[in-house]
């Protein structure tokens, strides 16, 4: 299940930097970089890419893609 929400410029930029900063911090400490890791593999990279969509830096995060699983037992292909 999706949700739409809707920021302004400003709002996304603030996101953008404070959500990669975060990664980049955590990704470099040694007791936070396997969780890093798998965090953005399951979802966070994907979200970061979506908030980059458009701007500078989109390419850097192309290859989370968000992963659909089953829902109700059904395959949704």
């Amino acid at each position: 299940m999706g949700r739409s929400i809707y920021f302004t410029d400003q709002e996304i930029e603030k996101l953008i930097d404070y959500t990669t900063n975060s990664v980049e911090v955590l990704g470099e400490a040694e007791c936070t970089h396997e969780q890093t890791d798998e965090d953005m593999e399951n979802g966070l990279g994907s979200a970061i890419r979506k908030l980059y969509k458009g701007r500078n830096g989109e390419r850097i995060y192309a290859k989370y893609k968000t992963k659909r699983g089953k829902r109700g037992g059904l395959d949704e292909s």
